[in-house]
């Protein structure tokens, strides 16, 4: 089982994982330790320079003394500030690069109960500060350890008395280092929860925006974010309240510690045990040393505070991935026989969604070079089996086999490689129409080449006509483009692709009757011969399919021809008639 993090405690295994994950820049590390090492080596002789001149020294080595101190303490001050700031950003940059990787490789199921809108500011806000702290962190601790080692064993050379007034309210620190440590995790986590809230609610409704104004409910949610920014506002108001605290608690502290001080040093400088130099770089010392106590504290609230900013980036490293390295070795070193246009079959599958089933020991048959249609009523299973066949998820039960081979032998690169996919909305990322035609095929890619599978497509009759043709720049989601232009583009680059097998998930669904046929005729010509498999809903594509699967509640209840399932399936008869009639009204 899982160790759960402890109220406010945090999950140390997770976050140290995560630290050996995110690829920080340990030989910059190592150097920026040495650097602070020294800067606090050189520290040390602060109080014993200034107290020889502030005691009247005037003497040719206090002042060549106190020349030198100066001098090194400006070069490692310069020095540390230059490294800090350069480690710090590369480690951001390196930690936002792995995160990023890793969220490509999460399972899907486990997207189903997390926004990944909400996850990606993991990346961006949750790394910035949190990774810069802890660099710091790992850079200044060890050395601040060894200041307070050799200060104490200096003072210790003074007097024993002196050591033991510094050592006094240390209990005081320690209590207020892990309340306060506590309460900073806890408020931390809450502020950067509710970033990702806000940023994922923003993005899904700037998005939407057309919706939005369609509705008319601006002033909705303009309540809605007021809401969302208030909650972020509250958790905020919270965090100041606990750092108002811990500054409040640690000046007490601070205080009681400077009393303690100077009644141990007035007595022992009163009774000769200590000299005034001694006393005065005891007093120099004990500021430095409470100041460094004071760090620690801060710097353990620091940690905390990390935790809270990091625990959505712990949480995305711990996230269940694809596939293992050893899993993709193995599967790396197996060599499947496999023919192109291969056989796909589905043999006795079951799914759920966690505890909703999806599909019920469903079995059929693709041949290959066939197209075979999938259809049936919203959440009948449909796309399941495209995201089962891709190993999007894993089948509960059954196998899946491409030409008799167990698709769970393959490595997902290899797998995946084997088909061309044409979804619903014919989604694009922005760039220009080159880019998005040769988005994932990794070889080079021709103009010639581009043209002919455009042309193919009948994509570059707009291409041609586009400011830049293939150079022209794309708006994000292909918003610059009609429906139609964006599934011609699809089509194109899954041409260019070549792959064994075709998925259509509603090619047509988003496309006016005109369109939807051009396409439906540009997918048959063009993939001639490939095993194809589509989900439609429109009964008008699947009269010339060479097999048609009907599923209802994840319950196959019918296989075969168009003209068996009128006579044998009662859903399939329906779901003609109902579209028979709708277009009879229209």
């Amino acid at each position: 089982m899982k160790r759960k993090a402890s109220a406010g405690g945090g999950n140390w295994g997770g976050f140290i994982r995560m630290l050996g994950q995110i690829n920080l820049p340990w030989l910059l590390i190592a150097v920026a330790f040495v650097v602070e090492l020294g800067y606090n080596h050189v520290l040390l002789s602060l109080p014993t320079t200034t107290a020889a001149l502030m005691s009247g020294s005037l003497e040719d080595k206090a002042l060549r003394d106190a020349i030198l101190y100066y001098l090194s303490y400006g070069l490692v001050v310069t020095l540390e500030t230059a490294i800090l700031g350069i480690v710090g950003r590369l480690s951001v940059r390196n930690a936002r690069t792995k995160i990023w990787g890793g969220m490509t490789r999460v399972r899907m199921d486990y997207y189903d109960s997390h926004t990944p809108t909400a996850l990606s500011s993991a990346v961006t806000n949750d790394l910035e500060e949190s990774v810069r702290l802890l660099v710091s962190l790992m850079i200044r601790t060890i050395p601040s350890i060894y200041y307070l080692v050799a200060a104490i064993l200096t003072i210790g050379e003074y007097d024993f008395l002196l050591v033991l007034s510094i050592l006094i309210p240390l209990p005081l620190r320690y209590l207020e280092m892990v309340i306060i440590g506590r309460w900073n995790y806890r408020t931390q986590s809450g502020i950067f929860a509710r970033i990702g809230m806000l940023t994922g609610y923003l993005a899904e409704r700037v998005k939407n925006l057309p919706l939005i104004k369609h509705f008319c409910t601006e002033e909705q949610e303009l309540k809605n974010g007021q809401e969302a920014s208030e909650d972020l506002f509250k958790a905020n108001v919270k965090a100041v309240k606990v750092d108002s605290a811990a500054i409040g608690v640690n000046q007490v502290i601070t205080v009681v510690q400077q009393i303690v001080v100077v009644f141990f040093g007035v007595i022992l400088l009163q009774k000769g045990r200590i000299t005034l130099a001694q006393w005065v770089a005891f007093f120099l010392f004990s500021a430095n040393i409470s100041s460094r106590f004071v760090t620690f504290v801060q710097d353990w609230q620091s940690l905390k505070s990390i935790q809270g900013q990091a625990a959505r980036v712990v949480e995305v490293v711990e996230a269940p991935k694809e596939q293992t390295e050893q899993e993709a070795k193995a599967a790396a070193g197996y060599v499947a026989r496999m023919a192109h246009s291969p056989e796909v079959r589905f043999e006795n599958v079951s799914f759920a969604y966690g505890e909703k089933p999806a599909l019920n020991n469903v079995s059929f048959t693709v041949p290959a070079g066939t197209a075979a249609a999938i259809v049936g009523l919203s959440g009948s299973g449909k796309t399941t089996l495209l995201n089962l066949l891709e190993r999007f998820y894993e089948t509960d039960r059954g196998r899946i086999a491409l030409n008799g081979e167990d698709i769970g032998k393959l490595s997902l690169k290899e797998l995946r490689g084997k088909f061309s996919y044409v979804q619903q909305d014919a989604g694009v990322f922005s760039g220009t129409v080159r880019e998005v035609l040769t988005y994932g095929i990794d070889r080079e890619v021709k103009d010639d080449e581009l043209i002919e599978a455009t042309k193919n497509t009948g994509a570059w009759e707009f291409i041609q006509a586009l400011p830049d043709a293939l150079d022209t720049e794309i708006a994000a989601d292909g918003q610059s483009l009609s429906g139609g232009q964006r599934q011609r583009l699809v089509l194109a680059r899954e041409f260019l692709r070549n792959a064994d097998v075709l998925l259509l998930d509603e090619p047509t669904s988003a496309l006016d009757a005109t369109t939807a046929k051009a396409v439906e005729e540009t997918v048959f010509r063009v993939f001639n011969g490939k095993t194809i498999l589509m989900i439609t809903h429109d009964m008008s594509l699947v009269n010339n399919m060479d097999n048609i699967v009907v599923l209802r509640d994840g319950d196959l209840v019918g296989q075969g021809s168009y003209d068996d399932l009128l006579k044998d399936c009662a859903l399939f008869r329906e779901m003609v008639s109902a579209q028979h009639r709708e277009a009879v009204a229209v």
